[in-house]
């Protein structure tokens, strides 16, 4: 939560650090239960993925859209030299359930159904998600290095992700505030010899103007000078449909990574179906990603969560 010190005397005549205490407290209260759940595949799931300890892992939450979820899954499988996928399942509805285990069967992917999760707050949701995974699966694995990120979020071109933590304890896309900073939670990388023992915490503080990862910030981002360490690009790339000529602005983060963007909660799939199904089509024909791209390239802008 942000320091008492930061908040203005206007915030304080309305009572707002009692409000986000408040929340905070019912947050972690809930969070503590949730933790403790333990679905009766996670044990076989645990005997299957003990092969990865001291390996690499990339943790995907799968939320309700199977075709997303399997391109990365495919792209994944040609572009992620160094790195094992595991798929957690937090979607509510049991048919989406149903297909994606499927997916992950059919790519021959580790696949977990997550305990189902009763809060129907978007940014709760996907951080209680995280936190349950790396307190349940990441330390019970002990991998070398774990990478969170989005269903949503295409490897396009090869990359090694052990390079990227190299020489730092974690990397990701920075996500800042006039308080406090954070990895982005849909890509954010790890190293578990640093972060193993911490408790960490990936639910949101809107407190600080931060979103899904911000509670990090008090037990590991607080510790470390942002200036002194590398963070993923983040650009808005213009990217032609194959089929139709026409071009899309889409974020790509790290210069490897398609991000589809906002596909979970509004069924926003549904409008860029078409257009990442041809730009699957293409790649899968063996056009490059860079026949796809155009020039044009902006810095995309930070969002934030709002209470």
């Amino acid at each position: 939560m942000r320091d008492c010190n930061n908040f203005s005397a206007s915030e304080w005549f309305r009572l707002v650090p009692f409000k986000h205490a408040f929340k905070q407290t019912r947050n972690d209260g809930w969070l503590a239960i949730y933790k403790k759940l333990r679905p009766k595949s996670l044990d076989m799931f645990l005997r299957e993925t003990e092969r990865l300890r001291n390996r690499n892992v990339a943790l995907v939450v799968a939320f309700e859209q199977p075709w997303a979820l399997d391109w990365l899954l495919r792209m994944a499988q040609r572009n992620l030299t160094d790195t094992a996928v595991l798929v957690f399942d937090n979607s509510r509805r049991a048919a989406a359930r149903l297909d994606i285990e499927r997916v992950c069967r059919n790519r021959g992917i580790p696949y977990l159904a997550l305990p189902a999760n009763p809060t129907r707050h978007v940014n709760r949701s996907h951080g209680m998600a995280m936190t349950w995974i790396f307190h349940n699966v990441v330390r019970a694995i002990k991998p070398r290095m774990f990478a969170f990120m989005d269903h949503d979020l295409i490897p396009v071109q090869k990359i090694e992700l052990s390079e990227r933590l190299r020489d730092q304890p974690f990397f990701g896309r920075l996500v800042s505030s006039p308080w406090a900073w954070q990895l982005w939670a849909g890509y954010c990388l790890f190293d578990f010899s640093v972060v193993g023992g911490l408790p960490m915490n990936f639910l949101y503080d809107f407190s600080q103007k931060l979103d899904t990862g911000a509670r990090n910030w008090g037990c590991l981002y607080q510790n470390y000078d942002r200036d002194k360490l590398r963070f993923a690009s983040n650009c808005n790339t213009e990217v032609r449909d194959p089929e139709t000529g026409i071009s899309r602005t889409m974020q790509v983060v790290d210069d490897r990574w398609l991000h589809i963007g906002s596909i979970s909660y509004n069924d926003n799939f549904r409008s860029k179906a078409q257009f990442c199904e041809n730009l699957a089509h293409a790649l899968d024909q063996g056009i490059s990603w860079s026949q796809l791209c155009g020039n044009a390239t902006a810095l995309f802008p930070e969002s934030h969560g709002t209470t």
